[in-house]
């Protein structure tokens, strides 16, 4: 099988991914040289990445300060006629962001980011004290990159 991958440094394209993906996978550095790598809901804002941890355990051996990878996939439709004629099998779309993972501090950050998570993912528009507090700890990574990945298998 042959791939071509073309790599996409649009950051309007990339920025409009982000926003209307709800799901991505991270990979974080772990104490004693070992990694973890789970699938989280997240919201992009600011070039940075905002999700939430509540595993205490993980908490507690994440690495700060430390390189994570971030990465969403999209898989782009393949018509059935390109199959047929023996063009594409398969399309997908990556964003890989790069960056250091810090616990957020900022109490106007974290207000704005549970605010974003609500509209994100319930519709709601406003966030009251009245609704239940976000469990876990939010988390940012600091972007230092962000680049897509256009890949096309044959």
């Amino acid at each position: 099988m042959e791939r071509k991958v073309k790599t996409i440094r649009d950051l309007t394209l990339v920025e409009k991914e982000l926003g209307s993906t709800n799901i991505g996978v991270i990979s974080v550095s772990l104490m004693k040289e070992r990694f973890a790598q789970f699938a989280t809901t997240f919201v992009y804002q600011n070039k940075n990445i905002f999700i939430y941890l509540d595993n205490g355990e993980l908490l507690k051996n994440i690495k700060f300060d430390s390189l994570v990878k971030f990465t969403i996939l999209k898989d782009k439709n393949v018509s059935k006629e390109m199959i047929e004629k023996k063009d594409a099998l398969y399309r997908l779309f990556s964003i890989v962001v790069t960056g250091l993972i810090r616990e957020a501090e900022e109490q106007k950050t974290i207000k704005e980011i549970a605010q974003s998570f609500i509209e994100k993912y319930s519709g709601k528009l406003l966030y009251s004290d009245k609704d239940s507090k976000p469990k876990g700890k939010l988390l940012i990574v600091d972007s230092e990159e962000l680049i897509a990945y256009d890949e096309i298998g044959f």
